[in-house]
C-alpha cells in the first residue's frame, strides 16, 4: 500500500515506549534493579479485587480483571524483593537518581518540566503488579524531537505528550485457566513511559518513529538494553474506529506489519457493523439480565446438556465425560457474521472466542463451535434440535460452548457483550502482539477511572539545582552528531547508524581524520563489534588505546585496508597480547616482496597437480594460499597478477 492509500484509510498511530533506566536500586524501595533469577525463595498466593476511582467509579478494565477470578502466586526470592513490593511496607523516598535519568530524557524530547512530582495509583488487576496498582508520575509535559526520515520523504516535528517516571511489573511465568504465576525479581524497576501523539500516517512511520525515540534515550547510557528492557505499546486507528492498544512490541521491525494488520482488522469489523446495521440488528436484542445464569434469565441461552448427550463430537463428549455444562446461545440476524475475516486466518468468531478464553478462562482446545461452518462439530438434526429449543430462524446464528457451570455462564455473557459491541464497530481494547503480526483480546481498555492519588508518598519539588546539573552535561542529539560525522565524509546512513550506536563514544576518542579513514574507522565498528559479541562472546569495548596504534598505522600508510578488520578483530580478541605484537604481522614491510616470490614458488607446485583444472579455479585456490599470510602488506590486485603470470608460465 502507498502511503495514499493509508491516509484514505484514516490511518494514524502513536506510541507508548517503555524503557528501563540503569539505577542501582528500585524506584520506590532499596533492592538490587537489574537482577534477574530463576529461583525463588517463598510464594504468595493473591486474589485482587477493584477499588473506587477519586470520583467513586470502577475502571471498566479493573471490573472485567474481577471477572476473571484468577488465583495469582508470586514467586519471591529474598535477594531481589523486600516488604514494599507486597505493599506490606510503604514506600520509600523516589530513588533520585531515577528522577535525574528522567529529567536529563525529558531534556533530550524539549518537555516542559513538572515543578512538582506528584505520585499517582494505576490500577492493574491483571496480576502484574502485588499491590493492584502501579506508582507512577508525571515528569514532562508537550515536547517534540525532529523527525527525519528521508526514504520516507519525512521532514517534520515529531510531538510527545508526555513521560511519566513509573515501576515496572512483574515478570510473567505461566498462565493457564484460573491461574497465573509471577517473578517478582523485575518489579519495582524504574522505567519512564513516553507517549507520543498520534503523528505517525504510515506504518514504516511508526517503525522509524520508535527508532527515533529508542536512539534518543540510549544517547544517555543510562538506559538498560538487551530482552525486555525496552517495550511499546502502540495505538492506532482508522477512520470510523476507536484507538485500540497493542501491548508489548519488543521488535521494531515487527512494526509494520503488526499495525496494517491492525487497521484491516478494525476496517473489517466497520464492515460488520455496517451489515449489522443494514440487517435492522439492535442492542436490546442481545441483552441479559445482570445475575443468575444466563441461560435460566434469557430466551437467548439454553443449557444443552441433556439434548447433546449422545453426540459423537469429541470435545463435547470428553467435557460431558468431565461433567462439565454445555451450553447453546442465539445471535439473532448474525448468520454468516461469525465466518468473516478480520485477520489473516481469522474470522469473527475467533474475536469472539478470544473473549471468552481471557475473561471466562476455559482452557479446553476448542470449548466453541458455531453454526456458520456447516458440517463441523454437531450433526444436521443436533444443529436443528438446539434452533428449534432457541427459536431460532436461518438468519440467527447458533453458538455452543461448553465448561464448568459458572465459566460457561461468563462465557455466555461475554460473548453477547462483544456482540453487542459489532454494532458500534471496533470496541476499545487492549490487545496482545503476536510474533507473526497478528493480534488477539488482551482486555478491555482503561480509562482514566484507574488512576488516583497516592497517598503514601508525599509530592517532591525538583530542585532547580537537579535540573542545572542534569542540562549542564547533556549528552549530543543523535541527528547533530550525524550530521557532524556526514561532514568528515560518512554517508548518511552510516553516519546515522553510528551516531545512535553504544560504540560512537569509542570513534570519537580513537579521533580518526576526515575522508578514507573515518569512513573505514565507522565501518568497522558497525561491521565487527555486533559480529564479534555473536561469535566471540566479547562483553564490552576495548579501550581507546587498544585501537588508536591501528587507526595511525592506517593512516600513514603503514597497514593497508585489506588487513585492517583482521587487525581489528585480533586486537579485540586477543586482548592480553601486546597492540604492537599484534599490528606487525599486518605492516607493510621490505621484506614483503621477498616473501611473495617464496610463496609463489610453493603455491605453484600444488598448483601443477590441478593441471586440467579451469585456470579461475586453480587461481582461487593459490589466492586462497597466498593471500591470508600476506593480508594487509600487499595489494590483492599485484598478488593477483603475479600468481596469474606464474599459473600461465
Amino acid at each position: 500500500m502507498t502511503p495514499a492509500d493509508y491516509r484514505e484509510l484514516g490511518f494514524m498511530a502513536g506510541l507508548e515506549v517503555h524503557q528501563q533506566l540503569r539505577t542501582k536500586s528500585k524506584l520506590f524501595c532499596r533492592c538490587p534493579a537489574g537482577r534477574y533469577v530463576d529461583h525463588f525463595d517463598a510464594e504468595v498466593l493473591r486474589h485482587m479485587r477493584p477499588t473506587l476511582s477519586e470520583l467513586g467509579e470502577y475502571d471498566g478494565c479493573a471490573l472485567m480483571e474481577f471477572k476473571t477470578k484468577k488465583e495469582i502466586v508470586y514467586l519471591l526470592e529474598r535477594g531481589t524483593v523486600c516488604t514494599y513490593e507486597i505493599d506490606d511496607t510503604p514506600p520509600f523516598e523516589i530513588d533520585a537518581t531515577a528522577v535525574k535519568i528522567g529529567i536529563e530524557i525529558c531534556s533530550l524530547f524539549k518537555l516542559n518540566l513538572v515543578s512538582e512530582l506528584h505520585v499517582m495509583r494505576k490500577q492493574y488487576l491483571d496480576g502484574s503488579i502485588p499491590t493492584g496498582f502501579q506508582r507512577t508520575a508525571m515528569l514532562g509535559l508537550t515536547g517534540e524531537i525532529p523527525f527525519v526520515v528521508p526514504s520516507l520523504g519525512v521532514d517534520r516535528e515529531l510531538r510527545i505528550r508526555q513521560l511519566s517516571l513509573e515501576e515496572d511489573s512483574c515478570r510473567e511465568v505461566s498462565d493457564f485457566g484460573h491461574r497465573i504465576v509471577f517473578r517478582t525479581d523485575r518489579l519495582g524497576m524504574p522505567l519512564t513511559e513516553i507517549v507520543t501523539e498520534p503523528d505517525m500516517v504510515t506504518p514504516e512511520e511508526l517503525e522509524a518513529g520508535a527508532r527515533v525515540i529508542a536512539q534518543l534515550t540510549r544517547t544517555t547510557n543510562k538506559v538498560r538494553r538487551g530482552a525486555g528492557a525496552a517495550r511499546q505499546d502502540v495505538n492506532v486507528s482508522i477512520a470510523g474506529g476507536r484507538r485500540v492498544e497493542i501491548k508489548g512490541v519488543d521488535r521494531h521491525r515487527g512494526l509494520p506489519r503488526l499495525v496494517h494488520i491492525e487497521g484491516f482488522r478494525q476496517l473489517g469489523l466497520l464492515r460488520i457493523r455496517d451489515e449489522l446495521d443494514r440487517r435492522g440488528v439492535e442492542k436490546e436484542t442481545l441483552e441479559l439480565p445482570s445475575n443468575g445464569l444466563a441461560w435460566n434469565m434469557s430466551d437467548l441461552a439454553i443449557e444443552a446438556t441433556a439434548s447433546l448427550r449422545r453426540c459423537d463430537f469429541a470435545p463435547i463428549r470428553h467435557a460431558l465425560e468431565q461433567g462439565e455444562v454445555i451450553c447453546a446461545l442465539k445471535l439473532p440476524a448474525f448468520a454468516g457474521i461469525l465466518t468473516h475475516r478480520t485477520q489473516p486466518g481469522i474470522t469473527f468468531a475467533s474475536e469472539l472466542a478470544d473473549r471468552v478464553r481471557v475473561i471466562a478462562c476455559i482452557t479446553s482446545r476448542p470449548f466453541m463451535i458455531h453454526s456458520d461452518i456447516e458440517g463441523y462439530g454437531l450433526n444436521h438434526s443436533e444443529w436443528r434440535q438446539l434452533r428449534a429449543a432457541l427459536r431460532a430462524t436461518e438468519d440467527d446464528a447458533i453458538i455452543v460452548l461448553w465448561g464448568s457451570a459458572t465459566d460457561a455462564n461468563t462465557a455466555t455473557r461475554e460473548i453477547l457483550i462483544r456482540a453487542q459491541q459489532a454494532l458500534v464497530g471496533v470496541p476499545a481494547e487492549t490487545r496482545q502482539a503476536h510474533r507473526d503480526g497478528r493480534t488477539g483480546f488482551e482486555r478491555i481498555l482503561p480509562g482514566a477511572d484507574r488512576m488516583y492519588p497516592d497517598t503514601d508518598t508525599p509530592p517532591l519539588p525538583i530542585p532547580d539545582s537537579w535540573v542545572r546539573e542534569v542540562t549542564a552535561r547533556l549528552p549530543e542529539p543523535p541527528w547533530e552528531r550525524a550530521e557532524r560525522y556526514a561532514a568528515l565524509g560518512l554517508e548518511p546512513l552510516l553516519a546515522t547508524r553510528l551516531a545512535t550506536s553504544t560504540w560512537a563514544s569509542l570513534f570519537e576518542a580513537i579521533g580518526p581524520t576526515e575522508g578514507a579513514a573515518a569512513r573505514l574507522l565507522a565501518f568497522t565498528l558497525e561491521k565487527r563489534i555486533p559480529y564479534l559479541r555473536r561469535k566471540s562472546g566479547l562483553d564490552r569495548l576495548p579501550e581507546p588505546a587498544r585501537l588508536k596504534p591501528l587507526q595511525s598505522a592506517f593512516e600513514q600508510g603503514e597497514i593497508r585496508r585489506e588487513g585492517f578488520e583482521a587487525a581489528f578483530d585480533r586486537l579485540l580478541i586477543e586482548a592480553d597480547r601486546e597492540t604492537g605484537q599484534i599490528l606487525e604481522k599486518y605492516r607493510v614491510g621490505l621484506s614483503d616482496a621477498q616473501e611473495l616470490d617464496q610463496l609463489l614458488a610453493w603455491t605453484t607446485i600444488g598448483a601443477r597437480r590441478m593441471e586440467g583444472e579451469p585456470q579461475e579455479k586453480i587461481l582461487r585456490w593459490s589466492m586462497g594460499q597466498v593471500m591470508p599470510k600476506l593480508l594487509g602488506r600487499l595489494d590483492p590486485k599485484l598478488v593477483r597478477e603475479r600468481l596469474l603470470e606464474t599459473i600461465e608460465s
